[in-house]
């Protein structure tokens, strides 16, 4: 099984399987359908993020993980990923994602006077960097609890970079060739001496 079959069956299964136990009707999907594909395309639009939130998305990612000698989160299509998930997984889990935009884009506002995106980029690394380090010298090592941005960063965090490391910029990035994970699985070669018992060892007497 190569990266790309092995792709569009995990996003097929979870999108199948989240929508089913939400809903009660699971998602149809084409014949042949090839979500890795579907994903790639120019006309491609979001199903779960509206456009503002889906340009959110796309800037935080590659602020998060920017491409260097090697593709980041943003070619990756890190968002578009996050959107085919999001939009299969529970209620309650889709509007914790969008809590966590809105929080970013309250304060940007409150902080710079503008939505998250539209503020320079000088000043989104500054903002993500307070979310992300919020804590001084002296209260170094403390719960983050009762500090709701750093909730929100990590929250969104999370999604991206487990969308980026599991895409396939981000395995290639970790050494991964493009190879199948496993080889054909021969099984256990041995002596036929080991199976007709001569190689066996005097069996304990029991007294």
């Amino acid at each position: 099984m190569n990266r790309r079959e092995l792709f569009r069956q995990t996003l097929l299964g979870a999108a199948g399987a989240s929508a089913a136990a939400v809903s009660g009707q699971a998602r149809i999907f084409p014949e042949g359908y090839d979500a890795s594909k579907a994903l790639e395309r120019a006309d491609w639009k979001p199903v779960f993020f509206d456009d503002h939130q889906n340009e959110t998305v796309i800037v935080l990612s590659d602020l998060m993980i920017p491409d260097t000698e090697t593709p980041g989160a943003k070619s990756a299509l890190v968002n578009r990923f996050l959107d085919e998930l999001l939009a299969a997984e529970s209620r309650e889990t889709q509007q914790s994602f969008r809590n966590s935009l809105a929080y970013i884009d309250g304060e940007a506002r409150k902080r710079y006077k503008d939505a998250f995106v539209h503020i320079p980029k000088q000043n989104q690394i500054e903002f993500l960097t307070l979310l992300a380090y919020p804590h001084t010298l002296a209260t170094w090592g403390e719960a983050s609890d009762d500090n709701p941005g750093h909730l929100h960063f990590e929250r969104l965090k999370d999604w991206i970079s487990r969308a980026f490391w599991s895409s396939e910029a981000g395995m290639k990035a970790i050494g991964w060739n493009g190879e199948a994970p496993h080889g054909v699985f021969t099984g256990c070669q041995q002596p036929d001496s080991v199976h007709s018992g001569q190689e066996r060892g005097p069996r304990p007497n029991k007294e």
